[in-house]
């Protein structure tokens, strides 16, 4: 009998351990899945945190792999919008990568509100996690022809009226056991949090007591209201935290310990992570299963095959990247019972930025130049994207305690909840306050990206509802043009009527879906798009035209912005009122100038130059010649010599050409029979120009014979069709026929070069002042294995000021560079 006992508990136990290694590998698996399809990350840089209406936004937006930090291989394609208070968005990029960064800008208009505004930039890739992890920034817009809110003395009265009103409120208080929950008879380090504070520096006492009203210990909250005890639960008490607020005491429970259970406890001292493992259960931590990622990024992993009640570990830091590492225990069962977020700092990734600037003391309007370099710790150069801005320190405020390039990506973004001046934890490095008060971060805010759930037991990678973009995408559908318009399967046809023309086919789908690209264009093309009933090869049939072309809207598609999210103010703008008072005034300034400029503009006296003048008939043709393979022929219409004929349509138009008969849907040369017909270098069957009149067409020839020979398929000889250049007009003015569409495609747009002043330049040197709050702008520093050094030049100002220099960017090697430093100019 007890050999069969024992046998039993063999082969149970047996089972149980292949369950937990199965599960294991299942972990190790889903982790490396996870790494394999990563998700993206954005963070935008701007010139300016603040802005007066009117003003231009630039702006670089960096696209990284969200395990990694390195550049995504997922999607080419951001999108970067500026949303007003009101949830609508006002401006829309679309920006091509093929590296880690792309740049942009958005004109504001000076009629605009005061107000919150924010940008925002995101993938069609990230939308399958939903809007909360896109990159997300407030930008304050002043209107110089308003009264500022935030300058005004009533408004800060009343904001000191609601700093005392909250002050009268007793505090929110909440409290993180650390792994996630108390366990009777296990010592546990509890996170405190106090919540609504409006202070940093705000400071709480209190006492924690049992249920028998027994002080057990105080505590005292620190910087952000941060605080941690170490609590060890007896069996069948309860705690609280207390503490006298309007000379009351307020009791706040704390979490009622779970009466058997596992706990992590987890020391950072920098350079290693000491950990101890305990439990109290029957079987203690056999068969549990410890996990340690960074981002997804498998790290750690130890399967315990006995049954002890404790074990510790000791991992070193340095072969770890920066940023969140989640710790997480799973029981037998695969459940996870335990997680506790730990922040690396390994000095091994430090970078540091090297500026060399020709001229230290510079004065007005001189010219500066600088080299500029990234080496690592040891000295070896490192290579990346890098952007910067250089501003006015009087008017333009930089907090170093505000989010930037570094915080964003090692923190915020991976962390539940807002994270109040996060650049205060990287000001100082090996700063061992400052680690305390990251530890205790890490204590009270959760895993933001990650979900067990999601990772193991569901499979997010296939059949995703919005697809990585490599380009642009020109799509939509087909569907009957008469009766019940059901959407069907019609062939397609897609040109680009360009230099040089570009021309290809599809079948839509069963559901009359097409989708062409991905594309990589800039600014705009001209396009046709064309469906038949059956194929192109039956143009007889005039039936196998009654198909309609349906476009689907990239640009005007933006996912739905969040009531709220964008509302609040910034807290260090209502601070600095002093910063935004010079912002304004210099704004206002900028302003007169500018106008009073314009008026001043005066004109060139005449100058006369007496040379052989080319007619302006021979230009004209010399120009038209240009854009044709075949020359000059022998007939050409010019329609820019009959204004009148603007509006004619083309059947009109082919016969006033000689030799030409034009009919309906006929054309023919001298009676040969249908001649090709090219609209813009391609070739179209006659259809395809039937939409056409005189105010789209430049110009057109007619060859037959010799003249022809060199265009394929010409035996009947070729009408040649060039339309005016930019004569279509926008998506959203598409021109239709029966079977076909025409339209404008906007392709990715192309960052205007940021303008300053050049003071070599004697004539603007004494017609224009020149006060900028950005003194410069360079939105992308690449810097590689062939060229390591970059050299930025740039003027100052007609202002005497202190200016900043903020240089943000990723290496290739994933790592976040943040960088700021002053000049005074004299």
């Amino acid at each position: 009998m007890i050999k069969k006992i024992v046998l039993v508990v063999t082969i149970i136990s047996f089972l149980s351990f292949t369950l937990v290694s199965n599960f294991r590998e299942l972990v190790i698996e889903k982790l490396a899945n996870y790494t394999d399809n990563y998700p993206e990350k954005i963070y935008v840089q701007t010139d300016k945190p603040y802005y007066a209406a009117g003003d231009d936004i630039w702006y670089t937006a960096y696209l990284v792999n969200g395990t990694s930090h390195r550049k995504s291989n997922i999607s080419n394609v951001i999108y970067v919008e500026l949303i007003n208070d009101q949830d609508s968005v006002l401006l829309k990029k679309q920006l091509y990568t093929n590296d880690l960064s792309a740049n942009g800008d958005f004109k504001t208009r000076k009629n605009w509100k005061p107000g919150n505004y924010s940008l925002r930039a995101y993938t069609n890739y990230m939308r399958n996690n939903g809007t909360d992890y896109f990159f997300q920034t407030k930008i304050p817009i002043w209107n110089i022809s308003e009264k500022p809110l935030l300058i005004d003395d009533n408004i800060k009265l009343t904001e000191i009226e609601t700093i005392k009103a909250s002050s009268n409120r007793p505090p929110e208080i909440g409290f993180y056991p650390e792994g996630g929950y108390l366990v009777n008879n296990l010592s546990s380090k509890i996170g405190i949090k106090v919540k609504n504070i409006i202070n940093d520096n705000f400071k709480l006492t209190g006492t924690i007591k049992d249920s028998n009203h027994k002080i057990i210990m105080s505590f005292e909250t620190y910087k952000f209201g941060l605080s941690a005890i170490k609590l060890t639960p007896e069996p069948n008490k309860t705690y609280y935290a207390s503490i006298i607020h309007n000379d009351k005491e307020i009791k706040y429970p704390l979490p009622k310990a779970l009466p058997n259970g596992y706990n992590l406890d987890i020391i950072n001292s920098g350079k290693q992570i000491l950990l101890q493992v305990s439990s109290n259960t029957s079987i203690g931590l056999r068969n549990t299963f410890l996990v340690a990622h960074q981002r997804g990024k498998l790290v750690y992993e130890k399967l315990e095959r006995e049954d002890k009640s404790t074990y510790k570990i000791r991992i070193d830091t340095k072969f770890l990247l920066d940023g969140v590492t989640c710790f997480t225990l799973f029981d037998g069962d695969g459940k996870p019972v335990c997680e506790r977020l730990v922040y690396i700092d390994n000095p091994e990734n430090s970078i540091n930025v090297n500026m060399e600037i020709d001229n230290p003391l510079p004065k007005t309007r001189d010219k500066i130049s600088m080299q500029l370099d990234l080496t690592d710790k040891i000295g070896n150069a490192a290579f990346g994207n890098l952007s910067m801005s250089i501003t006015d320190i009087d008017a333009i405020e930089h907090n170093t305690k505000s989010e930037n390039i570094k915080t964003y990506l090692l923190l915020n973004s991976d962390l539940r909840g807002h994270i109040e001046d996060p650049g205060y934890f990287f000001e100082k490095e090996n700063d061992y306050r400052r680690r305390f008060l990251l530890d205790l971060l890490m204590l009270t805010h959760g895993w933001r990206r990650f979900s067990w759930e999601n990772i193991l037991y569901k499979n997010n990678y296939k059949n995703l509802e919005f697809e990585p973009e490599k380009g642009i995408y020109i799509s939509g559908y087909t569907a009957q043009s008469t009766g019940l318009k059901k959407q069907t399967s019609a062939a397609t046809r897609l040109t680009f009527i360009g230099n040089p023309p570009y021309q290809t086919k599809q079948q839509s789908n069963i559901n009359g879906v097409f989708k062409y690209g991905p594309f990589i264009f800039k600014d705009t093309i001209s396009t046709l798009i064309e469906a038949r009933v059956k194929d192109f090869k039956s143009d007889n049939d005039k039936n196998n035209r009654f198909i309609s072309i349906n476009l689907h809207d990239q640009l005007a598609n933006s996912p739905e912005v969040k009531s709220g999210s964008i509302n609040t103010i910034l807290k260090n703008s209502i601070i600095d009122s002093t910063k935004i008072n010079s912002f304004l005034k210099q704004a206002e300034k900028i302003s007169k100038l500018d106008s009073e400029y314009l008026k001043a503009t005066t004109l060139l006296d005449e100058i006369i130059i007496t040379a052989q003048k080319k007619s302006e008939e021979d230009k004209r043709e010399e120009e038209l010649d240009s854009r044709t393979l075949h020359g000059s022929p022998n007939r050409r219409l010019d329609l820019s010599k009959y204004e009148n004929q603007r509006f004619f349509n083309i059947i009109d138009l082919i016969n006033q050409l000689p030799g030409v008969t034009a009919f309906n849907d006929s054309i023919s040369i001298r009676n040969q029979g249908t001649p090709q017909i090219l609209l813009d270098g391609i070739v179209v069957g006659i259809e395809g120009i039937l939409f056409l009149t005189g105010v789209d067409i430049d110009f057109i020839d007619v060859l037959d014979g010799a003249e022809a020979a060199m265009y394929s398929n010409s035996s009947n000889g070729v009408i040649a069709i060039y339309s005016r250049t930019g004569n279509f007009s926008s998506t959203s003015n598409v021109k239709r026929k029966p079977g076909i569409i025409d339209f404008t495609a906007t392709g990715f747009y192309s960052g205007r070069e940021f303008y300053a002043p050049n003071h070599l330049d004697t004539f603007e040197d004494a017609t224009k002042p020149d006060i900028r709050t950005t003194l410069h702008w360079e939105p992308k520093i690449i810097l590689s294995e062939t060229s390591n050094k970059a050299e930025i030049s740039f003027f100052t100002s007609d202002s005497k000021s202190n200016y900043a220099i903020k240089i943000e960017g990723v290496t290739d090697t994933g790592i976040p560079v943040y960088h700021l430093s002053t000049f005074e100019v004299d």
